[in-house]
């Protein structure tokens, strides 16, 4: 989408500002490739920038030669070419992810400007091979066509630009992606300028394209916000720990996985269908959304990260996804105060529910699965079905524990009552020991750092 170098001027031209050209706009589209490289529309627009790119640092070997090289005019005409291509590329690919109604008419809009930009092509090199001398020289003034090439070039190149600008006004239209559309707005106020630099005096150059392309810049540079506010307003529906895991450590660490010891809390409300069924759905929403903040608050201060909620269940990790080498522990404090912090919040909202929790420490398998088109973090393993089948045979404010985790715990400051028998829970071979956890807390730290365990009846 540039010009030639060639001038038949005798001042000559500065070709500074055509590297300077060529290293902003090849920039930019490493740039593209770097920060969004899954986005094929991207990818469309990185190429043109490119090609851009290539084509501004190619003018300064004209400017060189001197005379007419047939060779760097046929690479030049090339790179013209596919940055138009791919510019019309980018815009189709961002049209054919619009509503399904348009999308094919969108497709042929760009696939027939891109038909009427290859005849485009192959006039220019149909030019230069019929006439290499007037092909490659400008004539004086601002505009640096002769009356022909206008007559020729200007009714193709100008039907490919209606036909894109029609598909562009449709995506205009139905295209409900902000973030695109602010790209597409730039590229409305840009192209202007990029399609001046193949009819402007060689001098001139630089200058328009390069301003278009920061025109282009500044719609790209908004677009890549809009998707970091996007990605910041997502971490809502993550957990503290996995939003911190993706922040500090990436997406890929964050879906790896792997077996590990953790501890598994799940906690429910006793009395809740029967609760539920005389209300009003609204304020049967309003009382989970304020239980859930309360489990999610809780949960937070001792290191444990909330998994599902499953109406008025809720499922907690700890030791996942960030390991914690004193998860049992945690996880038994956690257990506690959810008991002793929802039995006041329940008192206070709703007297006739009460809470059971279970907690399990084994090994499971943590990480990402991709189900329904999303990500999504999960722990497998006989420890998520054991706590939850503990806590479905807890009482109202009862707190029950596996064998692990209360071996897990120092004997001081645990009050932990075995049952009368093993139970046996459904989809385990083995009856299985269940413990009571009655109380369980830390002293404050003594001198030294250490901390001393205490217990109170």
């Amino acid at each position: 989408m540039l010009p030639g170098a060639r001038s038949s001027v005798d001042m000559p031209v500065d070709s500074s500002g055509f590297w300077v050209l060529a290293l902003l706009a090849i920039g930019i589209g490493f740039i593209f490739l770097w920060t969004d490289w899954s986005s094929l529309p991207s990818r469309a627009l990185a190429m043109c920038f490119i090609l851009i790119g290539v084509r501004a640092a190619l003018a300064p070997i004209e400017l060189a030669a001197g005379e007419t090289d047939l060779l760097v005019q046929v690479f030049t005409r090339l790179s013209e070419l596919f940055a138009i291509l791919y510019g019309i590329e980018w815009t189709r690919r961002v049209g054919v992810s619009t509503g399904v109604s348009y999308r094919r008419t969108i497709n042929v809009l760009f696939r027939v400007s891109q038909l009427i930009t290859l005849i485009y092509g192959g006039l220019s090199f149909g030019y230069l091979a019929i006439a290499p001398e007037m092909a490659s020289s400008d004539v004086a003034g601002t505009f640096r066509l002769r009356g022909i090439e206008w007559a020729i070039f200007a009714p193709v190149l100008g039907s490919a630009i209606i036909v894109a600008t029609v598909g562009v006004l449709i995506v205009r239209f139905t295209r409900r992606d902000k973030a695109e559309l602010v790209r597409l707005n730039a590229l409305s106020v840009a192209t202007p300028f990029l399609l001046a630099g193949l009819v402007v005096e060689t001098q001139l150059v630089p200058i328009v394209v390069a301003f278009g392309l920061l025109v282009f810049l500044s719609g790209s540079v908004r677009y890549l916000i809009i998707h970091n506010h996007r990605g910041r307003s997502m971490r809502q529906f993550l957990s503290p720990e996995i939003a911190r895991l993706l922040s500090t450590e990436g997406v890929e660490r964050a879906m790896r996985r792997e077996r590990r010891d953790i501890s598994v809390v799940f906690c429910d409300l006793r009395g809740f269908t029967a609760y539920a069924g005389g209300l009003p759905s609204a304020e049967v929403m309003e009382l989970l959304e304020r239980y859930y903040r309360q489990v999610g608050s809780i949960a937070s201060v001792h290191g444990g990260t909330v998994k599902d909620h499953a109406g008025d269940g809720v499922l907690i990790l700890v030791g996942a996804p960030l390991p914690d080498r004193d998860h049992a522990r945690k996880a038994a404090r956690l257990a506690l105060a959810l008991r002793e912090q929802l039995g006041e919040f329940l008192l206070e909202a709703a007297p006739a529910l009460s809470v059971g929790i279970g907690v399990a420490t084994g090994e499971a398998t943590v990480g990402a699965i991709r189900a329904a088109g999303r990500h999504e973090y999960v722990a497998v393993g006989t420890v998520v079905n054991l706590a939850a089948r503990l806590c479905q045979r807890a009482g109202a404010a009862e707190v029950l524990a596996d064998h692990a985790t209360v071996a897990a715990l120092p004997e001081a400051g645990l009050n932990a009552v075995t049952t009368d028998e093993p139970e046996a829970f459904k989809g385990f071979s083995a009856p299985v020991p269940v413990y009571r956890l009655e109380h369980f807390e830390f002293a404050a730290p003594e001198p030294g750092g250490r901390r001393r365990a205490q217990s109170r009846p």
